[in-house]
């Protein structure tokens, strides 16, 4: 393994002048640059791994002796040295790993890294994708030798595959210690800093996102004879799977791994939507009343993932006869005898737990922190706050929700957790209905239903459109209110419902000119008003969107009177774009009235 050489100091010695990129979490009050996608733990699933932008040029990287690195390190100070921990980092693909002294901080492994030859200001667990939020944890795991991963903004966390008994026979012979096995999955020649000829390295890229592997699956399809056949009884009998679910998702994997045990997410996602367009009342969640409440079959997506990283995740070394290394028996002293990777757990859990608590301080006015803050620990916090409300144990009422998460009927922190949880842009619905508004106005002009060719051009009127297509209430998404003088109580029992809909009330307000009218958007959620803000005709899409993040975030259904209008919008604008419905080849959907107004749309030129 090729040991990179410490970094030049600067004139001065002092390493704070050296030019590097900003970290993404420099101190717990300051904001990161941008936003990341995080690693989604939904009930428990891995999907993802962690992103955050950068920009950074990789350098070539130069074996340096051990005397060279003590000339460097001649006339330090001995407290400084001292400092220091031993690093091990390697790049998402894995074929650069790098070993370098640096003080226990992100920022300056970061610099390290960039200096030689790796790029990205996310560090990550190589193990599991975990990303490394405080300078804590990263001292943590420098002491415990845990390799160490850096990914870029194009880069995702994939789990390494276990080495073959091969090539654990063929790494006996070899001069790296024995221990750097069981604590790293990955190990390389000592002579060199890449791993590009090891068997665990078969595929050219292990990142998800990459075209390369996503049309290794290009023309995979279902092996639907593999399918067990009571599964398959189940799904012609519109039944449920309940537990055989967990079957399907193994059945549909290992048909996946016989192409490449490497699967991007999207796969899954598509897959899983190719079953569900197929059976989808066994596929897709519904309400008590039968009526479809999902799109997306997102439990077997999840499962389907869970089991393809648990296949990949590495085999404990100890396990396998064929692990031909002798490992000293080295003991370690965790606290109540925890294993490392409980260990690393509950660090990881504790500095969560600790910045949920500084958000509700802030939220109280005890200890404010800054809005750049807050969206930041939001994003960090995502897997407490999923934990939170899946819980089926104990279904969270809309007063626990603001008891424990009161940012998140924050709009930007609303948004941000839809985006981690859909992979969608909320905002991107705002822009498709702008674009489709003179398509949709064109198609209710030539509607029989007088109720719609009457309706004029405004935002209002696009959404009431769609919900008298169905035969819907559009007031159950929304509805104007003339009397501001009314109380939440009363404004509450014009929509008695506990899903979330807009009050649109006009109030009064004193300006030099007299009295004029301001229209006020009130949420209400459960019969309680959740946020306040001025609005216009224009701002209804937005608010739009802020409802079915609601709906998505805190796993409530559409209410009947309004389910298609909501679905429909779901579908044809953010799930896909307008003009993919419009061009595909099959339909996108299983509901008939959905196609049928989108074959209609289609045939409207604009």
């Amino acid at each position: 393994m090729d040991v990179a050489p410490a970094p030049p100091a600067s004139s001065g010695g002092d390493h704070s002048t050296q030019q590097a990129p900003i970290s993404p979490n420099q101190n717990p009050n300051q904001a990161p640059a941008a936003l990341a996608k995080a690693t989604t733990i939904e009930n428990g699933v891995q999907t993802g791994g962690a992103k955050k932008p950068e920009s950074c040029a990789a350098e070539p990287t130069h074996s340096t002796g051990a005397g060279q690195k003590d000339d460097r390190d001649e006339g330090k100070p001995k407290t400084e040295l001292a400092d220091k921990v031993l690093i091990t980092i390697c790049s998402a693909d894995r074929k650069i790993k790098k070993t370098f002294m640096s003080l226990p901080t992100r920022k300056d492994v970061i610099d390290k890294a960039h200096k030689y030859g790796l790029c990205g200001n996310t560090i990550v667990l190589e193990s599991n994708g975990c990303e490394i939020c405080e300078d804590d944890v990263l001292l943590f795991a420098a002491k415990e030798k845990i390799l160490l991963m850096l990914l870029a903004e194009s880069e995702e966390y994939v789990v390494l595959p276990p080495p073959s008994p091969l090539n654990r026979s063929e790494r006996a012979g070899s001069s790296v210690d024995p221990s750097f096995y069981a604590n790293n999955s990955i190990v390389s020649n000592p002579n060199d800093s890449t791993v590009s000829n090891d068997e665990t390295m078969s595929l050219s890229s292990v990142t998800p996102s990459s075209a390369k592997s996503s049309a290794l699956f290009k023309e995979f399809s279902i092996p639907w004879s593999k399918v067990p056949g009571d599964i398959m009884k189940l799904l012609k009998g519109k039944g449920s799977l309940g537990k055989r679910l967990n079957t399907l998702a193994n059945v549909l994997v290992e048909a996946l791994r016989e192409i490449s045990a490497h699967i991007p997410i999207r796969i899954f996602r598509q897959v899983a939507q190719q079953a569900a367009e197929k059976y989808p009342d066994s596929l897709l969640e519904k309400d008590r009343e039968g009526q479809f409440i999902a799109t997306t079959p997102q439990s077997l997506i999840s499962k389907m993932i869970n089991r393809n990283n648990a296949l990949n995740k590495p085999q404990k070394r100890g396990s396998s006869g064929t692990f031909e290394i002798h490992i000293p028996n080295k003991k370690r002293k965790f606290g109540g005898g925890a294993s490392n990777g409980d260990a690393k757990s509950l660090a990881l859990n504790r500095d969560l737990e600790h910045k949920k608590e500084l958000l509700i301080s802030s939220y109280r006015g005890s200890s404010p922190l800054e809005q750049s803050v807050i969206i930041e620990y939001m994003k960090e916090c995502f897997p407490l706050q999923r934990s939170f409300f899946n819980n089926s144990e104990k279904i969270p009422d809309i007063t626990a929700i603001k008891d424990n998460w009161p940012y998140i009927f924050d709009k930007a922190v609303l948004y941000q957790h839809f985006e981690l949880l859909m992979s969608i842009d909320p905002r991107a619905l705002e822009k498709r209905l702008a674009g489709e508004k003179d398509r949709f106005f064109r198609f209710f002009k030539s509607s029989k239903n007088k109720k719609i060719s009457a309706l004029e051009e405004t935002n209002a009127n696009f959404l009431r459109g769609i919900a008298y297509y169905f035969n819907e209430d559009p007031d159950y998404i929304f509805k104007h209110l003339e009397s501001s003088s009314l109380s939440k109580e009363s404004l509450q029992s014009t929509n008695p419902t506990n899903a979330p809909w807009v009050a649109l009330v006009n109030s009064p307000i004193t300006t030099t000119d007299g009295v004029e009218s301001q229209m006020e958007a009130k949420v209400y959620i459960e019969g309680q008003i959740m946020a306040t803000f001025a609005a216009k005709d224009e701002d209804l899409p937005d608010i739009l969107a802020q409802l079915i993040c609601y709906y998505y975030t805190f796993n409530m259904m559409y209410p009947k009177e309004a389910n298609q209008t909501l679905e429909f919008i779901v579908v044809y604008f953010l799930q896909h774009s307008p003009e993919q419905v419009r061009s595909a080849k099959k339909s996108v959907t299983t509901n008939g009235k959905f196609n049928h107004l989108i074959a209609k749309l289609s045939n409207v030129h604009g």
